[in-house]
Formats: structure tokens, sequence, C-alpha cells
């Protein structure tokens, strides 16, 4: 629990002293757009869009490897009742 509050704690205060230094503004041109904001927001905002970028990229091998596991676990399922089903009645003791 510490750990989780420390570890937190620490990325905030590197947020914080990232965005106090990098405060600067900047004036970013892109084809006939102009655009003046923070240096901080520009590399925060570049950073979100590479996270939803890299998860949006990652979605079809995880839908992909969801459906495989679902039918693993349907093909596991049944294979369990096959083998429930064909086993053998137990044999008595041998009374001697």
């Amino acid at each position: 629990m510490y750990s989780v509050l420390i570890t937190f704690l620490l990325v905030l205060f590197f947020a914080v002293a990232f965005s106090l230094q990098n405060s600067d503004p900047i004036i970013l041109n892109f084809f006939s757009w102009t655009f003046q904001g923070s240096l901080v927001v520009v590399l925060l905002t570049a950073l979100a869009c590479g996270v939803m970028l890299s998860i949006v990229a990652s979605l079809p091998s995880f839908i992909k490897k969801s459906r495989l596991i679902a039918q693993q676990q349907k093909t596991i399922a049944q294979l369990e009742r096959t083998v429930v089903e064909q086993k053998p009645p137990p044999v008595p003791p041998n009374p001697s």
C-alpha cells in the first residue's frame, strides 16, 4: 500500500517539476495552422496521442487472443465432460 502511494507521489513530483521547467510558450506551425501554447501542454498532448495510438494498434491482437482463449476454454470444458462420461465404474475390492 505504501509503495503505491510513494510511487504516485514521486510521479506527481516529477510531473510538477517537469511542467514548471517547461512552461515556455511555443508556436507550432503545421501547414496553414498555427498553434501557440505552453511547451508542457504540447509535450503531454503528444505523449497522450502516442499512448492512444499504441492502445488502438494493440487492440486487434488483444481481441484475437481473447477469442482464442475463449475457444480453448470451451474445448477444455467439453473434453473434461467427455472424460467424466467415459470414466469406468469403480472396481470393487477383492474380498480374498
